[in-house]
């Protein structure tokens, strides 16, 4: 019997005409789909009914499972009994490795000897930027906005880079704390910057601000922030 696996797939966006063809090969045979988002919904329908669909996000004022949990619920239904492996599917937002914990799990997983494989998918800090018509600068900076114990010490001021983009996922609570931050290492209030809600979604949504009012502009999850030199075209 091969070696217990699990398959951490790319959602991408969030269209999903936008998925790789390899991920939806995966998830139309999937036994086990493990998502923490329900907006990831639509991809997940792609498995087959009979398939298990498991979600450890958080909800309903249910904090989202750890790490811990999530490899040992996977390594679990991996490893099950049977005429053959299950294939089991961990379906993460955008890209398995682009803010979503993605390396974290696959090394508790290899801790547990369970293969992972991985499948790319296109990341909101790609889509966001040509959903809101900002072209990138001269080099981007992908930044998880969100207080990850992960990494505790990224130096935010060091990002105020005139000629480079910014793009922040999953930080819309902090956005105005990260403008007051940029503009105080030296980065002009007027540089252009949107919000964009559910880039390549139905209903998606693109404000077009400045540094100096993006605070005052939160808009629903999934909210990607692109800040850059290129002007927003509306």
């Amino acid at each position: 019997m091969t070696r217990p696996t699990v398959h951490h797939v790319g959602a991408g966006p969030g269209d999903p005409m936008l998925l790789t063809r390899r991920a939806a090969r995966i998830l139309a045979q999937a036994d086990v789909v493990v998502v923490d988002r329900r907006s990831l919904d639509p991809i997940a329908a792609l498995a087959p009914p009979t398939a298990e669909r498991i979600f450890v996000g958080r909800a309903d004022g249910h904090p989202a499972w750890d790490t811990a949990a999530i490899a040992d619920l996977l390594a679990a239904r991996a490893g099950a009994a049977g005429a053959r492996r299950p294939i089991v599917v961990r379906l993460k937002s955008g890209d398995p490795f682009v803010c979503s914990r993605g390396g974290e799990e696959m090394a508790a997983l290899v801790a547990r000897g369970v293969h992972v494989e991985v499948t790319p998918g296109v990341s909101a800090a790609t889509a966001a930027p040509l959903a809101a018509g900002m072209p990138r600068g001269r080099t981007v900076t992908i930044l998880a906005g969100n207080d990850d114990p992960v990494y505790p010490d990224t130096d935010v001021a060091a990002l105020a880079d005139p000629a480079a983009s910014l793009v922040v996922l999953v930080g819309r609570s902090r956005q105005h704390r990260l403008a007051a931050t940029l503009i105080a290492a030296g980065l002009d209030p007027d540089t252009p910057a949107a919000v964009v809600h559910g880039a390549t979604r139905p209903g998606a949504r693109t404000v077009h601000t400045t540094l100096r009012h993006l605070g005052d502009h939160r808009l629903p999850p999934p909210a990607t922030v692109v800040i850059g030199p290129a002007r927003a075209h509306p």
